[in-house]
């Protein structure tokens, strides 16, 4: 019998299990892929700072080498979503 590979991206597990019927197919198994990781070049794509502004902000979760920085994308965003910080004295009106 040919197998046939499903692939469902969400924020949230789909309510599938196994021995269900789905498009005409029986599900045997279930698998969940693990995270790829990403580099700075593509968190710089992203949030449009710099690289050295990336590494000095994410250096607490870095899973590569120093020469190779690689982050959880997950922890990533949580890390330069709002970081925005203003330097200087508050502005009096």
């Amino acid at each position: 019998m040919p197998e046939f590979i499903v692939t469902i991206e969400a924020d949230s597990a789909p309510q599938i299990v196994l021995g269900q019927i789905v498009f005409g197919g029986t599900v045997t198994a279930l698998k969940l892929e693990k995270r790829k990781l990403v580099s700075v070049a593509e968190l710089v794509a992203k949030y449009s700072l710099s690289d050295e502004t990336i590494r000095t902000k994410c250096i607490s979760i870095n899973q590569g080498s120093n020469g190779k920085h690689l982050y959880d994308p997950d922890a990533a965003d949580a890390l330069l979503k709002n970081s925005k910080v203003r330097r200087g004295a508050k502005r009096k009106n």
